[in-house]
């Protein structure tokens, strides 16, 4: 009888394959070549709710939400976006101090920026990540949308990653056109 419970315990486990996915990997970062010495506090990114629930969903109609059975993210979405976030501006803004704010405790604030995204998710043919970035109490609303294919999983994966490098790329310019636009005064 044990080794028929073992055998069973075997199949199943095989049967329940997972693979698992993070957006937050090495790419190609813009350098900006201006000046920008100052501390960026970066606050935790806001999310939907589906982002938090470690499955990647899709959208299959207006209304209807849909996990793929066995694609996992193999992280906290929230803190694998913001960390990524982090790190990129820190790569891309060579001169600036960019750190988690408030907890980290890196003294005086320069600029701050929070992110809220409202929709990140694959619908149709296309991945859409809605947001708003808040910098420095003045929001502008980013809406961004990606070719995808809706059935195949890697190519979600695939355009949610250039979603997101698309809005940390957005943000890098609207620091660097804060940065500019103070410089001026």
């Amino acid at each position: 009888m044990k080794k028929l419970w073992l055998l069973l315990l075997l199949v199943f486990a095989g049967c329940s394959k997972h693979t698992y996915y993070v957006l937050s990997s090495p790419h190609e970062i813009e350098n900006v070549k201006k000046e920008m010495k100052q501390n960026i506090g970066i606050e935790t990114i806001d999310i939907p709710s589906y982002l938090q629930e470690g499955r990647v969903a899709v959208l299959r109609n207006d209304n209807q939400l849909v996990y793929f059975d066995d694609a996992i993210w193999a992280v906290d979405m929230q803190k694998d976006l913001t960390d990524g976030l982090i790190f990129d501006l820190q790569k891309s803004l060579s001169s600036a101090r960019v750190f988690h704010y408030p907890w980290d405790g890196q003294g005086k604030v320069d600029t701050i920026v929070a992110i809220k995204i409202t929709r990140f998710i694959a619908q149709g043919n296309y991945v859409y990540l809605d947001a708003v970035v808040r910098i420095d109490k003045k929001d502008k609303i980013v809406s961004l949308k990606i070719p995808t294919d809706i059935h195949s999983k890697s190519k979600v994966i695939e355009s949610m990653k250039e979603a997101f490098f698309a809005l940390e790329r957005e943000v890098i310019n609207l620091l660097d056109d804060m940065h500019t636009a103070k410089k001026k005064r």
